[in-house]
């Protein structure tokens, strides 16, 4: 596997990140003794040139008293002498007392100087250095503590430091390299295999196209761990391919019984009462409180039934409730049953739909329509008698083997009555219903009717709509 595609995966950016840290880390080990080593070279190069004035200073008989040590040391600060002075300052070395100083205070107190016996410290941050001379080269009670500009030993000490930097990322990124070779031969390169062929294996048994799986098996390995774990996949998707396509034939086997079932259950029951069924629900009874109920009966049919032959007749009425039902999907209505000869529909249930009156009186005006531009010698003398009203109904399932949905409620009584008490060829409907209709649809008054188990009731046509005026758009 090339060293990019090796990168790629996971497991060996994983590796190689952790490899190249613990690298860094020994070689930090290694490396921050050697800066600080380097540090402390620089720094004693700097007191040195100091040093060597300081004893001249001393051995000029100039350090006597404090006020003349201190006096002697700021006449370093000349361009003839030392130009790195920043400042300094005198302390009783037995006490830590500080006895004068000048320029920038050091950093580096008398106390700290002498607690630690320290001769001089480091501040890299300010680009300074605070050496320190004691007793032992002063002279007297005295410890002199003198702050140095370092700024230039500090760039110094940055590129030493960076050049060791960059010599121990080379090694550690050879080292990680070469680890990396030797392991990807050995695990990365096998596991990363292993990984592709279980995602194509998954994905295999998740689309179901297991009829070759000697495709996807990985070829024998060394015998080691990673090699069993790659005995394992091939004898674990064999089994389970084999047991995927068995379960693959019983499925597509059941599958399409239960669509055949379903398919039974939609042409008996409107869908949302269906999928109640299908969730385990027996008993299902809804009141709907604003429906429109349609009836439709053929007026002649029984002259034809006397006279046709059974096939014919059978044929003649799928025809036209095949028709209806076509009606019935484009307007978005609920086909609930067919009596010989009648034909039932509402809308506005199982769900609720604000516009079902007019979708009722529009369907039973493009009935009316379809009968009268229906032709077929069998059909002569048919007549199509539609009757409608609307409000409150009672819906569910009755029965437990050969069921229906059903609707109840003196609604549907009157809607039936509507019907049985029409005309041929005609549309009457209840005032109810008619109220809602105008003005979107024309409606005429019939006048008062005598109907069984309601008593008197004012009834109209609903008229089809008048022909357009020739030229009108």
């Amino acid at each position: 596997m090339p060293l990019p595609a090796m990168l790629r995966a996971r497991l060996a950016r994983r590796i190689a990140f952790w490899i190249f840290l613990n690298f860094l880390v020994v070689e930090a080990l290694v490396l921050v003794p050697s800066v600080l080593r380097q540090a402390d070279r620089l720094g004693a190069q700097l007191r040195q040139v100091s040093t060597a004035k300081i004893d001249w200073l001393v051995a000029e008989g100039q350090a006597g008293s404090s006020p003349q040590l201190l006096a002697a040391v700021q006449r370093l600060r000349s361009s003839s002498m030392l130009q790195d002075i920043e400042g300094a300052a005198l302390y009783r070395a037995s006490s830590g007392e500080r006895l004068g100083g000048f320029g920038a205070l050091p950093r580096l107190s008398g106390v700290q100087a002498s607690r630690n016996r320290i001769e001089g410290r480091w501040y890299p941050l300010r680009g300074s250095y605070d050496a320190v001379w004691g007793p032992e080269s002063l002279g007297g009670d005295h410890l002199l503590v003198m702050r140095h500009e370092a700024s230039s030993i500090r760039a110094g000490l940055l590129s030493y430091t960076l050049n060791i930097t960059l010599i121990v990322l080379g090694i550690a990124a050879f080292l990680t390299l070469i680890t990396l070779v030797v392991m990807q031969r050995l695990v990365i390169g096998r596991i990363v295999t292993l990984r592709d062929r279980l995602v194509l294996a998954g994905r295999a048994l998740a689309s179901g196209a297991t009829s070759n799986p000697e495709t996807l098996l990985l070829p024998p390995g060394a015998a080691d761990e990673v090699g069993e774990v790659e005995q394992a996949f091939n004898q674990s998707f064999l089994t389970t391919a084999a047991e995927m396509e068995r379960r693959q034939v019983a499925e597509r086997s059941a599958q399409q019984e239960q669509e055949r079932a379903d398919r039974l259950l939609l042409n008996i029951l409107p869908p949302p009462i269906a999928m109640e069924m299908k969730r385990g629900r027996r008993t299902i009874a809804e009141t709907h409180a604003d429906v429109s109920v349609l009836f439709a009966d053929i007026e002649g049919f029984t002259a034809l039934a006397a006279r046709l032959p059974c096939q014919a007749l059978v044929q003649l009425l799928n025809q036209v409730f095949s028709a209806f039902d076509q009606l019935c999907e484009r307007h978005g209505l609920e086909k609930i049953k067919t009596i010989g000869d009648n034909y039932m529909v509402v809308g506005g249930l199982p769900l609720p739909r604000k516009n079902h009156a007019d979708a009722i009186a529009a369907m039973a005006l493009d009935m009316q329509a379809w009968m009268r531009d229906f032709r077929s010698p069998e059909a002569e003398g048919m007549a199509l008698r539609i009757g409608m009203h609307c409000g409150p109904v009672v819906a569910g399932v009755i029965g437990t083997k050969k069921f229906i949905y059903d609707l109840w409620g003196e609604t549907v009584n009157i809607a039936s009555r509507m019907e049985s008490h029409g005309l041929a060829g005609r549309i009457q409907l209840s005032e109810a219903l008619a109220r809602r209709l105008e003005p979107r649809f024309q409606v005429q008054q019939r006048g008062s009717l005598l109907v069984k188990g309601v008593g008197a009731m004012t009834t109209y046509w609903l008229e089809p709509p008048a022909p357009a005026a020739p030229g009108s758009t």
